[in-house]
């Protein structure tokens, strides 16, 4: 009994002593999951990490052994305020860049400041993903080092390598200084007129007596921030000499349990061991829902190539997507991409980050269709790396999706095991928590810079 007291003892001091980091999110699973990896990691490193989100997600962070705190606006709260399932506000972001921002986050700032204030109470350090504006605030009003973190190359604005789906006339692989100055003039102006349209931002922090920032810093706290960490893999964006002494590309994290979803059911075990391996099929978790004719071309598609296929559809949609299906075709809800991915003979997904790291680390060549965001841009680098082919997922058709299936050869199948290689060592989550206690070693006051 006295060893078991002691030990009960010493477990509750270490949970007492252990140094509180507030981790602020905001977004679908591709934003949570990077940062239940970096939680863990930290924890491993000995700190106290409290995950800040959405409280649609407390049950999956809270089983993970991480700490939970709410934040507003909830998920299912913003649903019924605006009167939207995940798939229209998902169509709303597609066809109006403004919409995530105008919509969803601005008029929401305060109330996701005030709660974010009191969950970094006693915390050392805050740790943002870079749309959790308001994380950034309340770092500055503490006084705390920031760590923000990107979890797309979208988000580095580099001259040398910068945005690949951008509207705007950049020099894609700039060679000569006239152009790498030409594309620094251009996301300098780029910069300054979309902070000029975070207007609500801007007010936020005259309220708060915070000082002015502007451009970059204003939305993505590029100079301001102690620490930036990027969560993806250096395959897709090589560190170039424009993301300064405190960025660090840490490599892609590999979480993707949720909830009960931690193996595959027998059904969809029995269909893989049952024939040559299939093409897969994917939205992610935030553009599956009500896309049930994407999903039939997609089965169209795998029939006239001839080949098995796994479509991993929206759990309400499965039943239905299922009724017509032709043979060798298996409709699944969310899997982990773990551990059907290495399974598959070709994925096609939508060029969300985290699936597109997981199809990476399988090896397998890829069609990405994207819809939203940095999807596009995520798209094109891994065009550029030789392992996929690209069909805008708006407009894609099962025309197009076949030819690009059947464009898929030897030369890309090997290129994408040879970039595996690689990406397969990769512990983003890891090395960043390294970095971070790095940080906290040094002291609030001083500032870090990567090697």
């Amino acid at each position: 009994m006295r060893i078991s007291a002691h030990f009960i003892q010493s477990k509750d001091q270490a949970k007492l002593s252990a140094r509180k980091i507030l981790i602020a999110t905001f977004g679908s699973l591709g934003d949570i999951h990077p940062f239940v990896a970096l939680g863990q990691a930290l924890a491993r490193e000995g700190f106290a990490p409290v995950i800040a989100t959405s409280a649609v997600y407390a049950d999956h962070i809270r089983g993970e052994g991480l700490g939970f705190a709410p934040i507003r606006p909830d998920a299912e709260d913003l649903m019924a305020r605006l009167g939207m399932d995940l798939g229209e506000i998902a169509r709303k972001m597609a066809e109006d860049d403004k919409f995530l921002f105008d919509t969803l986050i601005f008029p929401h700032l305060r109330e996701s400041y005030d709660d974010l204030l009191a969950a970094a109470e006693g915390a050392e350090v805050v740790v943002s993903h870079s749309l959790a504006f308001a994380a950034r605030l309340v770092a500055e009003t503490k006084g705390l080092p920031l760590v923000t973190v990107l979890l797309s190359p979208l988000m580095l604005y580099s001259a040398f390598d910068p945005p690949l789906a951008s509207r705007v006339p950049l020099r894609r692989a700039p060679v000569w200084p006239i152009e790498i100055a030409y594309n620094r003039l251009l996301l300098w102006s780029l910069a300054q007129a979309v902070g000029l349209w975070a207007e609500p931002l801007r007010r936020l922090r005259r309220e708060l007596g915070l000082r002015p920032r502007y451009g970059l810093d204003l939305l993505l706290g590029s100079k301001s921030s102690t620490a930036v960490i990027g969560l993806f893999s250096p395959a897709l964006a090589p560190s170039q000499p424009d993301h300064g002494s405190r960025t660090l590309i840490a490599g892609h994290t590999f979480h993707d349990r949720y909830l009960d979803g931690g193996a595959l059911a027998a059904e969809l075990e029995e269909f893989l061991d049952g024939g040559e391996a299939p093409v897969v099929f994917t939205l992610g978790s935030f553009v599956t829902l009500a896309r049930k004719d994407y999903y039939r071309d997609c089965a169209r598609v795998a029939e006239r190539l001839g080949r098995r296929a796994v479509l991993l559809a929206h759990a309400d949609e499965v039943d239905e997507i299922g009724d017509d299906l032709p043979d060798g075709v298996f409709a699944a809800a969310y899997i982990p991409h773990s551990q059907i991915f290495p399974r598959a003979a070709a994925i096609v997904h939508h060029g969300g980050i985290g699936t597109v790291g997981q199809a990476l680390r399988a090896g397998r060549p890829q069609v990405v269709t994207p819809f939203l965001g940095d999807q596009f841009d995520n798209a094109e680098r891994l065009a550029r790396l030789g392992v996929a082919q690209v069909v805008d997922g708006k407009t894609a058709t099962a025309d197009a999706l076949w030819r690009a299936l059947s464009r898929l050869d030897h030369d890309c199948a090997a290129q994408a095991e040879k970039v595996a290689g690689l990406v397969r060592r990769e512990d983003g989550a890891g090395v960043a928590a390294v970095r971070i206690a790095a940080l906290v070693g040094q002291g609030a006051g001083r500032e870090w810079a990567s090697c």
